[in-house]
This record gives structure tokens, C-alpha cells and sequence, in this order.
């Protein structure tokens, strides 16, 4: 049995490259349960133009979209698939095929601009078709609770997962403590912000360090020049390190750190960067925005706050000062990411997919 994963984009539109995120970290991870479980998988999503790549052994297909408009690309997308899973809730309104899986990544509709009506006419339209939703995070069905209620209940929730056997505390952390952003260069993920909350906080702790892990910076030039222009000036300049981070890197960088900031503004889910601090025993400063107050409990395993400068600021300025406090949120956010493990996420996918498409079937060949 095939089945056809369709999100906007696994590769770059081009077909180029992989795309750094946290629904393409989802989508590659799923396509190898779905493998593992027996199916044969494809993957649809949009595309510059029409191509065909074949990627780690899995088909992929851009949907060109030079000529298309997204929901026309939707549509020859269906035209080319059998078993679907939608591996992202359309933010307009559209037909999914009946029997599907649709996965909803957290809250999009926070997004500064947003036509909110619109997006939630979007959200009800899907959770009224005969299709299974699964989200990342219960901060999803709980405002689609407060809008729709009679609808919250046909959501499941699979929060995603921490690899604890990659990422892991080291025998100890030694030395001027290391504060990291690790995140990609995306309006949403509060770069600017980062760099506005630990600003005032070089004068007061000479010895600390700040290091941004960024590992793809190409989808917002804008962005990254502005931040490459405040880190070649005073006072960022010599304190505040732009290291390289391809997915390989990021253990050693978690292992590194004492402290790793998740400033989040909006269009947040479960984050893997989250959940990866945590698994790597830090002790995590994040915004109290939609999925991440899934995973951190303020006091317990970390601490969240408004995403807001002065009150990172407050926040970090706590953790530098305290380091029993910093090993004792590190301890407990790690114990959190154990019970967020690889494996019994597996399993539930694993089991997911088995109810709504059945046992996989082998494709006879065509003569």
C-alpha cells in the first residue's frame, strides 16, 4: 500500500535542498514510521515549477506553482495520489480526501496580519470533513475548543517527540556559563528579540557567553542581514558568536550550553528545538506561546515568560546568577523529555496509521 504525504514544502521549491523546520523534521521522521510499518511512501508538495527528485530512497514531487494558484496545485496534487496524509492543515479552505490523516502544527493563525475568521472558517471546514486530525500540541484543540466546541473532540493529540538517546547532558558543565539561541532565522522564531534580551545583560555578566546556532538563513535575507549588521556592532560584537549548526552539530551545541532560549512570538507548536534543550538537560528560557506551554512547567523544568525583552532579560539574568537553579530545571526538563521519547511516539504513529489506512498491502506491479 502507497501513501502520499502532501506538505508545502520538504524540499526548497527548486527541489534543490532539504528545508530546516520543524514540519519537515516531522515529515522526514513520519515517512520512516510509515516505512518501518510496511507502507511505500511518495511525498507531493509545491514546487517553481514541475520536478521529480528521488531523496534518501523516497520519492518527491513538486507541484509547479509558476502556473498555479496554491489550491489549484492542491487539486493536481489529489489528481496524482491515492492514500493521503495531509502533513499540514491547508490555511485556506479546501477538500480533503475522506479517509485521510490531516496534522495540525500548533496555532498559525497568532501570526501578526492574520485574517482570523478566515483561518478559523479553515480549521472548522477540516474538522468537519470525514477525516482524522492529529495535532502537535493540546493548545490547538483547546482554542478550537473555546470557538468550536462540539468540534475539539474529533482532534487527537501526538506532541512530538525528544531524541534523549542523541541528545544528552554531559558528565557535567564546567566553566563561564553559555547561554544559546538555537533556532532558525525566521521572523517568528524571535531572533531580534534574542539579541534585544541578552543586550543588556553584557556589561552585568563579563564572563558569560551567548552563541546563536543558526543553521539555514537563506529564507529571509532581510532578517539576516539586520542581525548579521547588530552582531558586527557594539556591544554584540566579540560577545555574542553566529556559530554553523547543521542538525549534526546540534548535539554537541545542546551539551555545550547551560541555558538555551526559545523566544517563540507566534506560529508555535512542540517545538523540537524545546524539546532537544530539554533531552541535552538545559535549563530552558521560552515564550508562553502555544505549544511550548505544553512542555514547560515555570519552576519545574524551566521557566516561560511574555515574549517580551526586559522579561527574558529578567529571566536570563536569574539563571546566570543561580547555578543550582540552572541544574535543577536542566535535571527535571530532561526527565521531561524521557517521558516525550522517540520510540512511544513511534508507536503511536505507528498505531495511527495502522486504524485510519489499514495494514499495508503490497502493490502487485503492473505488467
Amino acid at each position: 500500500m502507497r501513501l502520499a504525504f502532501v506538505l508545502p514544502n520538504l524540499l526548497t521549491w527548486d527541489g534543490e535542498r532539504k528545508v530546516v523546520g520543524g514540519l519537515e523534521r516531522l515529515a522526514w521522521a513520519l515517512l520512516e514510521v510509515a516505512r518501518d510499518t510496511g507502507y511505500q511512501v511518495e511525498v507531493h508538495q509545491y514546487g517553481s515549477a514541475d520536478w521529480q527528485r528521488v531523496v534518501d530512497g523516497i520519492p518527491i514531487r513538486g507541484h509547479g506553482l509558476a502556473r498555479l494558484h496554491r489550491l489549484a496545485a492542491w487539486e493536481s496534487i489529489h489528481h496524482a495520489t491515492g492514500r493521503v496524509v495531509y502533513l499540514s492543515l491547508m490555511q485556506e479552505t479546501t477538500v480533503y480526501r475522506p479517509g485521510s490523516l490531516v496534522v495540525a502544527h500548533g496555532v498559525w493563525w497568532d501570526t501578526p496580519g492574520a485574517d482570523v475568521p478566515a483561518q478559523l472558517e479553515a480549521v472548522r471546514s477540516a474538522l468537519e470533513q470525514p477525516v482524522e486530525v492529529v495535532a502537535v500540541d493540546y493548545n490547538f484543540p483547546n482554542v478550537v475548543r473555546a470557538v468550536y466546541p462540539a468540534l475539539a473532540g474529533r482532534i487527537r493529540v501526538i506532541p512530538n517527540f525528544a531524541d534523549t538517546a542523541r541528545f544528552r547532558p554531559p558528565p557535567a558543565r564546567n566553566g563561564p556559563p553559555l547561554v544559546l539561541f538555537p533556532r532558525r532565522l525566521d521572523p517568528a522564531r524571535g531572533a531580534e528579540l534574542f539579541l534585544d534580551a541578552v543586550t543588556p545583560l553584557l556589561a552585568e555578566f563579563p564572563q558569560a557567553r551567548f552563541r546563536m546556532a543558526v543553521d539555514d538563513n537563506r529564507g529571509y535575507p532581510e532578517l539576516a542581514a539586520r542581525v548579521a549588521e547588530r552582531l558586527a556592532a557594539p556591544p554584540l560584537t566579540g560577545r555574542v558568536e553566529l556559530a554553523p549548526a547543521p542538525f549534526e552539530a546540534m548535539p554537541a551545541l545542546y551539551a555545550a550550553a547551560d541555558i538555551v532560549v526559545i523566544p517563540s512570538t507566534f506560529s508555535e507548536g512542540t517545538a523540537f528545538s524545546c524539546l532537544e534543550a530539554m533531552a541535552a538537560g538545559c535549563a530552558v528560557v521560552a515564550s508562553e506561546v502555544g505549544g511550548l506551554t505544553n512542555l514547560v512547567i515555570p519552576g519545574f523544568n524551566g521557566i516561560l515568560v511574555p515574549p517580551r525583552a526586559p522579561d527574558f532579560t529578567r529571566a536570563l539574568a536569574q539563571l546566570l546568577t543561580d547555578a543550582a537553579l540552572r541544574r535543577r530545571l536542566g535535571a527535571a526538563a530532561r526527565a521531561t523529555a524521557e517521558a516525550l521519547g522517540h520510540e512511544r511516539w513511534r508507536r503511536m504513529w505507528a498505531e495511527t496509521l495502522l486504524r485510519v489506512y489499514g495494514p499495508p498491502v503490497r502493490e502487485e506491479a503492473q505488467p
